[in-house]
């Protein structure tokens, strides 16, 4: 039975950056999009509108996808360093 106290391996780390780096950007990106959409114009549907239209834009998607690649390459190179000094 694992008692929960081992370090996550590498590859791990790398998944969980990314997404965890995808996650901020999903957030920053749909927020962004909704503020500048319109929402708070007195028009009850225009949030969902405004919704739909984030989440379907490729640009979206696009920026949250690099964020993602990148999250995982900052960290591997963080690792790699990491691993070369103890050495």
């Amino acid at each position: 039975m694992s008692s929960g106290k081992q370090r996550p391996t590498p590859g791990q780390m790398v998944l969980v950056m990314a997404i965890g780096a995808a996650a901020i950007a999903f957030v920053v990106v749909v927020t962004l999009g909704l503020l500048g959409d319109g929402v708070g114009t007195g028009n009850p549907l225009d949030y969902y509108r405004a919704i739909g239209r984030e989440l379907t834009d490729p640009g979206n998607w696009r920026v949250i996808g690099l964020s993602a690649a990148a999250g995982a390459g900052v960290t591997a190179l963080v690792l790699l360093l990491a691993r070369r000094g103890r050495r």
